[in-house]
């Protein structure tokens, strides 16, 4: 008999030891205020939620700027929050663009939210900012994931991508330093899992699986990639971006390790999903603003990237009257499609309501900044420039060579020249108007007939009129090895499909893609980069 009892606790100790979770996290980032498919997205948690009761949704960031709608709010941002509270969102990482709105409108909308907000490496901050922990532990049914969370700090002096003014008085540091503080996380809370939810670019999440073998998974944004697999010790994901998809991971965790992972990305634009009909109707009120549909002109053609860019700085070199005008790529948020043109659409192009400043510049000053930009631009210019037999940019104008004293007026937005304060002067004129405002009133009231911008590439690499446009090309070695390596020069939309027309990875403004986690095989490779795309196979060993 006792004997028995030995058995029985001994086979019991071994299930206890043994035992198995089943877990389902729902993941997103970089919505970017997109708010037309929550919808569908509420109704297809709910019903798992219905089924497993260990069900998580976190967000990766950047949950503003993009859509007109959340960004002119009266409450800037609160359609946003609203709707994340009604989906029961869990956690959500403070992205580089949560600031864009200014620290006063973070702070409302984190009171707002029904969920926290997590980010380590911000200090200094007042308001429900500074209430923001590095890590929070959300349980579910018993089962408890520790989310850490880092946002990105790319700019100088180690900022978010944001504005500088709308970050005065914080200070940052490197995300990746602050998960050395979180080795004994799982053990001193009892958690099950420690996930890092970062907004952090998918290269540095790898580094966080690299460096610490303590992290059970990463789940990313800012970079708008989409993949899930495992990597080093770990496990990382990537959901997309603005709400087009949501991402669905199935965790088997067995003693506190993840032993089976299966990830999937969900289409949201299907309509055959089942979507709530009382949050359609709250997306269709937020979406009833006329005034943003006013028709202010017409498009002949789909604009890429480059082209809506010509349409941008073409539109500020007029209302300044300036010799030289440029605007960074990455403020640059989508393209103009063809058809009407509406402010909806100008304000989607620039959501971030910079102000427009000229500067009274030297020659010296000027070619000063530009080699010390690093930065995508676009540009318009009355100048003629070109670079002489040591590479050095030179200016003319009207075909008479500019002294290095002589002074040009240079306009942009104020985002760049507050980053780059230090190449910059005071400025000679400040405009009352947004970029954004201004380019309606070009589209709206100056420019005459249809916008079309076909074919047009005004770029820093076309600046030189010596410098003839490189042909691109993508070198793909074999075997390729566990990257793809891209050069800066040609960053753009890396896709990669299976022989049977499958996308089964996309990156977007990736210099090196990781592709170690595809099985041997062909794959079908696109780059799309400006007006240009290649394509071609690659032979994974």
């Amino acid at each position: 008999m006792k004997r028995s009892i030995l058995l029985l606790i001994g086979i019991l100790g071994f299930f206890a030891l043994s035992a198995q979770e089943t877990v389902v996290i729902y993941a997103i980032n970089d919505p970017h205020g997109r708010i037309n498919n929550f919808p569908r997205l509420k109704t297809l948690i709910e019903n798992d939620r219905a089924q497993n009761s260990k069900v998580f949704f976190v967000s990766a960031g950047d949950l503003f700027s993009g859509n007109p709608i959340v960004d002119y709010h009266e409450n800037k941002g609160f359609p946003m929050i609203d709707l994340l509270n009604d989906c029961g969102l869990d956690v959500s990482v403070i992205g580089n663009h949560e600031f864009d709105y200014g620290q006063q409108v973070l702070n409302a909308r984190i009171e707002q939210a029904q969920f926290p907000f997590i980010c380590d490496n911000v200090n200094n901050a007042n308001g429900a900012l500074a209430d923001v922990n590095g890590y929070e532990l959300i349980t579910k049914d018993g089962f408890t994931i520790a989310f850490v969370g880092v946002v990105e700090t790319g700019s100088p002096g180690l900022h978010p991508l944001t504005h500088p003014k709308k970050v005065q008085g914080l200070t940052f540091t490197e995300g990746l330093d602050s998960f050395q503080n979180y080795e004994n996380l799982k053990t001193d809370t009892g958690a099950d899992l420690l996930v890092a939810l970062t907004h952090y670019g998918s290269y540095k999440d790898r580094k966080i699986l690299e460096t610490y073998s303590f992290v059970d998974l990463v789940i990313g944004g800012h970079t708008n990639g989409e993949y899930g697999y495992s990597y080093e010790n770990g496990y990382m994901l990537m959901s997309g971006k603005y709400l087009e998809k949501v991402s669905k991971t199935s965790l088997t965790v067995t003693n506190n390790t993840i032993t089976d992972f299966n990830f999937e990305l969900i289409d949201l634009f299907d309509t055959a999903m089942d979507f709530d009909q009382t949050m359609q109707s709250k997306v269709d009120d937020y979406n009833n603003q006329p005034e943003f549909y006013e028709v202010i002109g017409q498009s002949e053609i789909e604009h890429s990237g480059n082209e809506t860019a010509c349409l941008y700085t073409d539109a500020l070199q007029t209302i300044t009257g300036a010799d030289f005008v440029i605007q960074n790529m990455g403020g640059i948020r989508t393209n103009l499609d063809e058809g009407e043109i509406t402010p909806f659409d100008v304000y989607s192009i620039d959501p971030f309501g910079n102000s427009l400043d000229t500067f009274e510049m030297t020659i010296t000053e000027l070619r000063t900044f530009l080699t010390a930009y690093q930065s995508s631009f676009s540009y318009s210019t009355t100048l003629e420039i070109r670079k002489d037999q040591n590479q050095i940019l030179q200016f003319s104008k009207d075909g008479i060579t500019l002294d290095d004293t002589d002074v040009v007026d240079f306009s942009l937005n104020d985002y760049i020249s507050n980053v780059y304060e230090d190449y910059f002067p005071e400025p000679s004129l400040t405009y009352e108007k947004t970029t954004a405002e201004y380019i309606i009133e070009y589209i709206r009231d100056i420019h005459q007939g249809a916008i079309n911008y076909e074919n047009c590439y005004q770029r820093e690499s076309t600046l030189s009129i010596t410098q003839k446009r490189a042909i691109l090309k993508l070198h793909l070695q074999n075997p390729v090895g566990e990257f793809i390596t891209i050069g800066t020069e040609l960053l753009g939309t890396l896709s990669l499909y299976d022989i049977h027309g499958k996308l089964v990875l996309s990156a977007e403004d990736e210099s090196q893609t990781y592709i170690g986690f595809l099985s041997p095989g062909v794959y079908f490779v696109q780059l799309r980069t400006g007006t240009d795309t290649y394509t071609g196979k690659l032979l994974k060993n």
